[in-house]
């Protein structure tokens, strides 16, 4: 089995060194990302929190920050799907209403753009509206970071937190990112430069 834990604490690791408490109680659990097949399932992209809509939404702002290249992809793992079942299970009210009501933002900034949902926005459009939201997070963050009582998160960060985790955490992103090692090899001191700098997760 693999060792969620350090699964964990080398996906956090990615996200600047933190994550939510509900990220982390949802992994912990052991809700994780499985790829989906055609056709109505309990964890398909229609599940328990997510509208339709939404659902499309953060399906394609998934598949826009972890795209499937020689390697696969958010979607390819099941990320969408992911994200509902933790939403759904794990997070409490406040945080989803932070991810309802920014997913609301993104689809209205999307029609006041081209008049679609964000989700038929081309790539392009959808990686610029993302880089804003992307600025707007960072800038929230730091002026919010030492807030006392803690002030709710910004939508997108929690959007990127799920993409990451759930993409980190399933078996290709474990082996095929994270080079995970479930048993460390002997030592090697030719390691072929191609091989320096994977992130590994032992």
């Amino acid at each position: 089995m693999m060792d969620r834990r350090e699964l964990l604490h080398r996906a956090s690791m990615l996200m600047g060194g933190t994550i939510s408490a509900s990220a982390a109680a949802g992994i912990l659990a052991g809700c994780a990302a499985t790829p989906w097949v055609d056709g109505p399932t309990p964890m398909g992209p229609t599940g328990n929190f997510l509208t339709p809509l939404e659902m499309a939404t953060i399906t394609s702002m998934a598949d826009q920050i972890i795209p499937k290249t020689d390697t696969p992809g958010a979607l390819d793992v099941g990320v969408p799907a992911f994200i509902d079942r933790m939403l759904a299970g794990y997070y409490p009210q406040r945080e989803r209403d932070v991810i309802r009501t920014g997913l609301a933002k993104v689809n209205a900034d999307a029609k006041a753009l081209r008049g679609v949902s964000f989700s038929q926005l081309t790539s392009d459009e959808q990686v610029e509206l993302m880089k804003r939201y992307d600025r707007e997070q960072y800038d929230y963050t730091r002026a919010n970071g030492s807030a006392n009582p803690p002030v709710p998160p910004h939508p997108f960060r929690l959007v990127k937190e799920l993409t990451i985790l759930g993409f980190c955490t399933s078996e290709p992103g474990a082996t095929k990112l994270m080079y995970y090692n479930q048993t460390p090899g002997p030592f090697r001191g030719d390691l072929p430069l191609s091989e320096v700098g994977k992130v590994s997760a032992l």
